[in-house]
């Protein structure tokens, strides 16, 4: 059930940058094992574009600099890719509501993208076509729900090609959910990658990702967690290989984070960008370490100290973790 507590109300505050938000944490905090596990995840998560050496090209400061002069924020930060930005709407959405909510993560996306809300750069650059089609396409299926009228989720408004990105922005699930059953996250799977792409569209990939975090969250081996998977290779499908040239990464890094970190960095995707005013952190680029970061700091438990010193939000992503056990576990409890 949605918490009654109104402490959680600064998760939500608009106009502000997520390193300027004021953290308040919960009645209770759960300091154990899964709160570091989920705590350095999430910290991990956001670091994959510290380790890239890129140019930025000139137009793209200068764009910032007008935009910090524009809306007087001087707090303006390229330190995240949108996917991440939005992975930390969902994980706000959740440690807010209480649970997951059709509606309230919605009205998350759309502040992200109207009021630059969980994002370090605010306004300054407009989202990509990828990510305004499937909050669009989200949006419209619970506006054709809330009419009455027959949801038909074969067909989207919009085609939508599947990027890998997509996990990350599915990665909350895990986090709130890790404690529940299979069958409940792999219902919340369905909804939301049904909604954003279509029916058609196959959430073996998604599902199989949730549960592999969950696994490491709860504090199992990486062999363990890697068993567990059922998931078979299919070399034709682009997200499915993405996903076991992770499963190969995390067998091969010699249970070092900073050996996979290398591993990751060898293996890039380049995307032609869609115009020059989108955020240049594209996490399509480097989405394999991202994805490694996010496993492997669960599985370990584990990232290098000096590490720490490159987390943007520090305070606003500790506080956040706190809220989501917090209302995990009396979501755990209310049943």
């Amino acid at each position: 059930m949605p918490s009654e507590c109104l402490n959680e109300d600064w998760i939500i505050e608009l106009n502000v940058r997520p390193n300027g938000m004021s953290p308040i944490d919960p009645p209770l905090n759960d300091h154990n094992e899964n709160y570091s596990r989920l705590l350095l995840s999430v910290y991990a998560m956001t670091l994959g574009e510290h380790f890239l050496s890129r140019n930025i090209d000139s137009d793209v400061i200068e764009h910032m600099q007008m935009e910090k002069e524009y809306s007087k924020q001087d707090d303006l930060s390229l330190v995240w890719s949108d996917d991440v930005s939005l992975a930390l709407c969902f994980l706000a959405s959740l440690a807010h509501n209480g649970e997951y909510s059709q509606e309230h993560l919605l009205q998350q996306y759309f502040r992200w993208w109207m009021n630059g809300y969980m994002c370090p750069t605010g306004l300054c650059f407009t989202p990509r076509t990828y990510i305004k089609k499937i909050i669009d396409s989200f949006g419209e299926s619970l506006a054709t729900q809330g009419l009455g009228l027959e949801i038909n989720m074969e067909k989207t408004p919009h085609k939508i090609s599947l990027k890998p990105a997509a996990l990350i922005q599915m990665s909350p699930i895990s986090y709130f959910y890790s404690k529940h059953s299979y069958s409940k996250r792999v219902e919340i799977v369905n909804d939301c990658v049904q909604r954003m792409f279509g029916r058609e569209t196959s959430t073996d990939v998604f599902v199989a990702y949730i549960e592999l975090l969950a696994n490491a969250l709860n504090g199992l081996s990486k062999q363990e967690s890697i068993n567990l998977i059922k998931l078979k290779k299919n070399s034709n499908d682009y997200l499915n290989r993405i996903f076991f040239d992770l499963i190969d990464l995390i067998l091969n890094d010699n249970n070092n984070i900073q050996q996979g970190v290398q591993l990751a960095l060898e293996k890039q995707f380049i995307e032609q960008k869609e115009c020059q005013y989108l955020n240049p952190l594209d996490s399509n680029e480097n989405i394999l370490l991202t994805l490694y970061l996010q496993i492997s700091a669960a599985i370990y438990n584990s990232i290098p100290d000096q590490w720490l010193n490159n987390i943007y939000a520090k305070n606003t992503i500790e506080s956040l973790i706190k809220w989501i056990i917090y209302q995990r576990n009396q979501n755990l409890h209310s049943f």
